[in-house]
């Protein structure tokens, strides 16, 4: 081997020793600081998928309060002030609203008679059979207090009939059958 060394120039041989000792270093560089680089890119990743995770969570959480407050506002639409009132206590909470919306419209409530109504789906019907005496404006008001304060109730039935011959604001007698639906516990 020293014979081929010694048809290679002093300035090609220090090219080769020159390449050869550059390559080591590459190598040693890249086999040092290569798994260091690679582990601080992933930990970089790493780092920035969290970083969108915590912001998509706290996203995740608004979307979560938005959906609780839907939810509250629904069941407050379909069972109005009595929302979380046990059916036990629905009816007796019902006459007392009906009577200071009654009150409230200058509408006599007469009687008040609740009973059970039709199984419909998941749902309990509790009827109400209503008698009222008032003004037509008056009873309007009324009905239209009762719906937005009780949540969803349906007029099943409803009759009226003049209570008087007075041709200017006749009190009428009015009859309604309104139903209330609770789902079942």
């Amino acid at each position: 081997m020293l014979p081929a060394l010694d048809k290679i120039g002093a300035r090609d041989f220090h090219l080769i020793l020159l390449g050869v000792g550059l390559a080591a270093t590459v190598l040693a560089i890249s086999a040092v600081f290569l798994p260091g680089f690679k582990a601080y890119r992933s930990a970089t990743k790493t780092v920035a998928i969290l970083e969108e995770t915590r912001v998509s969570n706290d996203d995740l959480d608004r979307q979560l309060e938005e959906r609780r407050d839907n939810i509250e506002q629904l069941k407050f639409r379909l069972y109005g002030d009595m929302a979380n009132l046990p059916l036990r206590q629905v009816e007796s909470y019902v006459i007392g609203r009906l009577q200071d919306i009654s009150w409230r419209n200058d509408v006599e409530l007469i009687s008040v008679k609740p009973t059970s109504g039709q199984q419909v789906q998941i749902f309990t019907e509790v009827l109400f059979n209503i008698e009222l005496i008032g003004e037509y404006s008056n009873i309007y008001r009324w009905l239209w207090d009762a719906k937005n304060e009780l949540g969803f109730i349906v007029v099943k039935e409803y009759e009226m009939r003049r209570r008087d011959n007075i041709d200017d604001n006749p009190r009428l007698v009015t009859e309604i059958s309104l139903a209330s639906y609770r789902a079942q516990e």
